[in-house]
This record gives structure tokens, C-alpha cells and sequence, in this order.
């Protein structure tokens, strides 16, 4: 029963399931905001969809709308659509989120650096939750579906290198790319050895998630830390 739960959890199309009300709150809230506050992945993810211009965002809607209905039927085609299936997998994510705050965050700010205690989030609380949540969304298709498994399928096919190792370098890499995004672009902070630390140490963390446990939990880590951040929980 437990196997067949991780099984289950790890596959994209539950995973898609999974994270879409994280995209439509999102989704919703920049459309209330103001694409002012859009995330960076966010904006590398719907950069090809400005050919489209003004119907960019529809045919994104579209495609979301394509991607669901493509999911539903392949869970339903393999008979393992369970709705209770998400309810382990959001508490699975809390845990993650927690483990990132409370133990990476021990490790850099009480260890590290015991006297550079800045938390690199300083975000509005309204819209610094619905970043929150857009980050979770679109920094894990970005740095972890997209980056992590292009370098995994390179080192592994055309490098030859064995599985195990392809997987350590593309998680580091990756974790790297993801750490240096967090400083380009109109929402980035200013650079601090902490917050460098920290984010290398969570996108490594974030990227074993996926790696193991899929983007679905990925996602919901990330989102929930984000949250949880922007609340102060983890500062103090």
C-alpha cells in the first residue's frame, strides 16, 4: 500500500492534478494584482506565448485547460484516480517545508553564518503569498521539470556518464542556475553569502524532492515554505 502511494504520487499526471489549484490561485491573483508582481519563472515559462501577444494568455488558459484534460484521462485510463490521494501528498509537502525552514535554515543561519540572520524573504504579505505560491508553480516546472531533466537526459545519453552521478551533478547544477535567478530581474535581492547558502541548500533539497518524489510535492514544498516565510514562521 505504501509502494503503491509513492508510485502513485511521483507520476506527472497526478502531479499536474495536484498543483493546478496552486495555478489558478495564482493565475487569478496576478490578473487582480497586475503583471507587475509575475514571478521570473513565470515569465521564462510564457515568454513563447508572446507571439501570440495580446492572446498569450489565452492560449495559455487553453493549454492548461488541454494539459488537465490529457491528465484525468491517462489516471483514468490507468484506473487510479483517488482524490485521497493528495490529501498525504499536501501533508508529505508540509513536512519538506518544514524540514527546509526549521533544519536548512538552522544549518546556514545558526551554523554558517551565526551573525548574518537576514531571511532572504521581505515581501508585502498579500502579494508576497501569491509569489509565494507562483514561485512554488513555475520555479519547479522551470529549475527542476525542465532543468533538472534536460541535464539528467544530457550527462546520461550524450555524456554517457552512470545514473548515479548524471543525478548529483544535474542536481547541483540546477540548484546552482536556481540560487543565481534569485539575483536578475525586477524582484531580486540583494546578495547576501546567506541567502546564497541557503537557497543553493534548498534547491538541492528541492531538487532530491522531484527527483524522488515528484514534481507535484515539489511544487507544494516550495510554495508552502515560500508562505510560510512571508508569514515570519521561520524568523525570529
Amino acid at each position: 500500500m505504501k509502494s503503491l502511494y509513492f508510485s502513485r504520487s511521483k507520476r506527472l499526471a497526478n502531479s499536474f492534478v495536484f498543483i493546478l489549484p496552486l495555478l489558478i490561485l495564482y493565475e487569478a491573483g496576478i490578473a487582480f494584482y497586475g503583471s507587475a508582481l509575475k514571478n521570473t519563472a513565470d515569465t521564462i515559462t510564457k515568454t513563447p506565448l508572446t507571439l501570440f501577444g495580446k492572446s498569450g494568455s489565452l492560449v495559455f488558459n487553453l493549454l492548461v485547460i488541454v494539459f488537465l484534460l490529457v491528465a484525468v484521462f491517462y489516471i483514468e485510463k490507468e484506473h487510479n484516480l483517488n482524490v485521497f490521494l493528495y490529501f498525504p501528498m499536501f501533508i508529505e509537502s508540509v513536512v519538506y517545508a518544514l524540514f527546509i525552514g526549521y533544519v536548512a535554515g538552522f544549518v546556514v543561519y545558526k551554523v554558517l553564518f551565526p551573525y548574518l540572520l537576514a531571511m532572504p524573504f521581505h515581501w508585502e504579505t498579500g502579494g508576497g503569498i501569491l509569489l509565494s505560491v507562483g514561485a512554488g508553480v513555475y520555479e519547479e516546472i522551470v529549475f527542476r521539470l525542465l532543468l533538472v531533466s534536460a541535464f539528467y537526459l544530457f550527462i546520461t545519453k550524450v555524456l554517457k556518464a552512470s545514473k548515479p552521478l548524471s543525478a548529483v551533478v544535474s542536481i547541483i547544477f540546477s540548484a546552482l542556475i536556481f540560487t543565481i535567478m534569485h539575483y536578475i530581474g525586477g524582484l531580486s535581492g540583494a546578495f547576501t553569502y546567506t541567502s546564497f547558502m541557503f537557497r543553493m541548500l534548498s534547491g538541492i533539497i528541492l531538487a532530491c524532492i522531484f527527483m524522488f518524489r515528484g514534481l507535484g510535492i515539489a511544487v507544494y514544498t516550495h510554495a508552502i515554505y515560500n508562505v510560510l516565510a512571508v508569514l515570519k514562521l521561520f524568523q525570529g
